[in-house]
């Protein structure tokens, strides 16, 4: 985007100008506060220095203090962008899916990228990505309180009822919660005795009293009413957080997985915005809600974070079911000892017959693909058997105890004796219920498969001396 010089931009700033126009002004303005002036000129900050951007905002308001006619121009501009955007779709909206549902967030970021934004939209989340860049938290992060006073100045006659506008967002998002906390696939897997309280439906009645105490100008009561609605988030949170102990009886799926994390963003998105309508120095605040705005930002506009985040959750539950299964094939005693060989003698019988059938695949000349698609069938079949009649295959059983063995790993950095002598224990019990396996499969695989061979050697050679004998009677008679 070709960037305009201050003057020029100062001077195309018409209050009367269409929304599309304003906005593609404001993109302009943000575009030249991190334009380098120089080609090869970096606006990174260097360690000790001011952001590039901070300096040329600090230019921008020295000019409209110096000439009021254009501090007049700009402010007419913002006073009409501030009353037909919806502001509070910012705080509300940015950095959560209009669905419950991962596909939909993939779809709608897939969207984003692909399609170009618009400037013709009373929507400032969507204005925002149009706006700024991730890297922006840099110099956002960099704004001293006096930069901060003179841009609240100037912003501060566009922007009336500022409170107003962040109790919306957290109407917004209250609501969003109320609803998530509603939704059968995570009510039917959350801690009954956590829901007795109704939490809830209670977040709703605590951000009414909230949003009356902070616009009727009851601060002491608002300060109330703000520590009530904390607790009932903290309480929302933690019947959300009880899903995952249900995980087991009601299984798990990506989209339970980002429910979650919805909830749990816009729990925590309203704590912030609370922060900032009670801070005594809103000014403070409200750089530190633009900069959690922007890394949003940078969050929402991949795949790979996303998709790395919510399939951790789905990976510990498989990795926390492997676990438990593995238990039954660690032995710890001799009785579990002496059922670790029975089964892996078993496991040794089904092997001896899977030798046979890739054999006799093999016998039957088929082309290189029906072998190998045969032989695969044969395979399957086998590890399907082993698995249904609870019997033991020695190269199998890593699989399934090494999610146990990490299970019983000593949690933290300093870990005690019991502990550690715990892990000890399991350890020499997995080596000896590994080498079980491995001596119940040989034990009973090897002599099954010569006795098979040497009877099949011993019915070829009876029919071949069968066959001689026939053909000799008929040269007799």
């Amino acid at each position: 985007m070709a960037t305009w010089d201050l003057t020029a931009l100062v001077n195309a700033a018409d209050a009367k100008a269409s929304q599309a126009e304003r906005h593609l002004w404001l993109v302009r303005l943000t575009e030249w506060l991190r334009h380098a002036p120089a080609a090869g000129m970096s606006t990174a900050p260097e360690e000790g220095k001011t952001p590039l951007p901070v300096l040329r905002l600090r230019h921008l308001l020295n000019q409209l203090e110096r000439q009021p006619e254009l501090r007049v121009r700009v402010q007419g501009m913002l006073q009409a962008f501030w009353r037909e955007i919806d502001a509070a779709s910012l705080f509300a909206d940015l950095g959560f899916g209009a669905r419950l549902s991962l596909g939909g967030e993939i779809l709608a970021r897939l969207q984003r990228r692909w399609l170009p934004g618009t400037p013709e939209t009373a929507d400032l989340a969507a204005l925002f990505e149009l706006l700024f860049e991730a890297d922006d938290v840099v110099w956002v992060g960099a704004l001293d309180a006096g930069t901060l006073q003179r841009l609240s100045a100037l912003l501060a006659p566009g922007v009336p009822a500022w409170r107003g506008m962040l109790m919306d967002a957290i109407t917004i998002l209250v609501s969003a919660v109320h609803a998530s906390g509603y939704v059968p696939s995570l009510r039917q897997r959350m801690d009954r005795s956590l829901l007795e309280g109704d939490p809830f439906r209670q977040l709703t009645r605590a951000a009414d009293s909230l949003r009356a105490a902070v616009l009727d100008g009851r601060p002491e009561d608002a300060l109330l009413e703000a520590g009530y609605l904390r607790a009932v988030l903290a309480a929302c949170r933690a019947a959300a957080a009880s899903v995952t102990s249900h995980l087991e009886q009601y299984g798990v799926s990506v989209d339970i997985v980002f429910e979650l994390d919805q909830m749990r963003g816009r729990t925590a998105r309203i704590e912030q915005l609370v922060d900032c309508v009670l801070a005594p120095e809103p000014v403070a605040e409200w750089r530190r809600v633009v900069a959690e705005m922007l890394r949003v930002l940078g969050e929402s506009q991949g795949l790979r974070a996303l998709l790395r985040q919510h399939y951790s959750l789905l990976a510990r539950q498989v990795a926390e079911r492997s676990a438990e299964t593995g238990e039954h094939y660690i032995a710890r005693d001799r009785a579990e000892y002496r059922q670790m060989l029975r089964r892996a003698a078993g496991g040794g019988m089904v092997i001896a017959g899977t030798v046979f059938c890739k054999f006799a695949v093999g016998a039957l000349g088929l082309t290189a693909f029906w072998g190998g698609f045969w032989s695969s069938v044969v395979y399957a079949l086998s590890f399907v058997s082993l698995m249904l009649l609870h019997l033991t295959m020695a190269t199998k059983q890593p699989a399934m105890t090494a999610p146990a063995l990490a299970a019983s790993l000593p949690a933290g950095d300093d870990p005690d004796a019991a502990d550690l002598e715990s892990f000890v224990d399991r350890v020499t019990q997995l080596i000896r219920s590994q080498v079980a396996g491995i001596a119940g499969n040989l034990a009973l695989c090897a002599p099954l498969v010569l006795a098979v061979q040497a009877a099949l050697v011993a019915l070829m050679a009876l029919l071949f001396l069968i066959g001689w004998a026939g053909a000799a009677t008929l040269l007799l008679l």
